[in-house]
């Protein structure tokens, strides 16, 4: 097992080595409607993507988590090829997110990504209404948001990124990393399978992937009870974060 140098904070271990030439980074940290944390999740399994490492901190919460009788750490660190998933299955706690975005971004850096991709969800109090909900981002990189709107991607031409995710994209930027991010609309409270599903039909355009997305829609009506309590925990997470004021003209 190899323990690589640490922020203060934060520490990365690699369970197996990482050893990938421009790997592509997607994140999976539960926020609005669970987007990233349930497309992560489906993308993990159905790809069988191998666990390769996690991340520790003693600011995170006291918690382990148990799937098919093993006992896990809440981070985890997934690869296949060239193709590297962060998933957390805990909400970041404001606080922490500023050290942990800080140590994910260095760590990329050292790592050589060639592309950031963090996934989240921008709620809609008319979400039942959508039959498939729209995916909206930004990036930091002019070919990469091409890209994004060849995708299907409704690239924004104004607006505000808040949280952790936008904690990302500030270092990504301070570390001429190139980052994106991809929003799809969701439920403002409740977990959004069809929204992971809109995001991975997302990336299998952008990143020539082959994502069965079926099952996630299939499945929609049990994975909203499966993920209640990390949705039910996420929320007062996030109303512990900093309120931004949105000029008018961003409305």
């Amino acid at each position: 097992m190899k323990k690589l140098d640490t922020s203060e904070d934060i520490t990365i271990i690699e369970t197996k080595k990482i050893d990938v030439n421009s790997p592509i980074i997607i994140e999976g940290v539960p926020d609005m409607g669970l987007v990233g944390s349930i497309a992560v999740s489906h993308m993990i399994l159905e790809q069988n993507f191998e666990e390769v490492g996690y991340i520790k901190s003693e600011l995170f919460p006291p918690v382990m988590v148990v799937h098919e009788r093993k006992v896990l750490n809440p981070v985890r660190i997934f690869q296949k090829e060239k193709l590297i998933v962060i998933l957390s299955e805990i909400p970041i706690d404001p606080k922490v997110g500023y050290s942990l975005a800080k140590r994910l971004t260095e760590w990329y850096k050292e790592k050589g990504a060639e592309l950031i991709i963090s996934i989240s969800g921008t709620p809609i109090q008319e979400r039942l209404d959508i039959e498939e909900p729209e995916v909206f981002g930004t990036s930091n990189n002019s070919a990469i948001l091409e890209k994004m709107e060849e995708s299907g991607v409704k690239v924004l031409e104004e607006g505000f990124v808040s949280g952790f995710y936008a904690l990302i994209l500030k270092n990504s930027i301070e570390l001429n990393l190139n980052s994106s991010i991809l929003l799809a609309q969701c439920y403002p409270s409740y977990p959004d399978p069809g929204a992971g599903a809109s995001v991975l039909k997302v990336l299998n355009k952008m990143l020539n992937l082959n994502v069965d997305t079926k099952q996630l829609i299939d499945q929609a009506g049990e994975l909203k009870v499966n993920y209640r309590a990390l949705m039910e925990q996420t929320n007062v997470s996030m109303q512990r974060e900093p309120k931004v004021e949105v000029p008018t003209m961003y409305r």
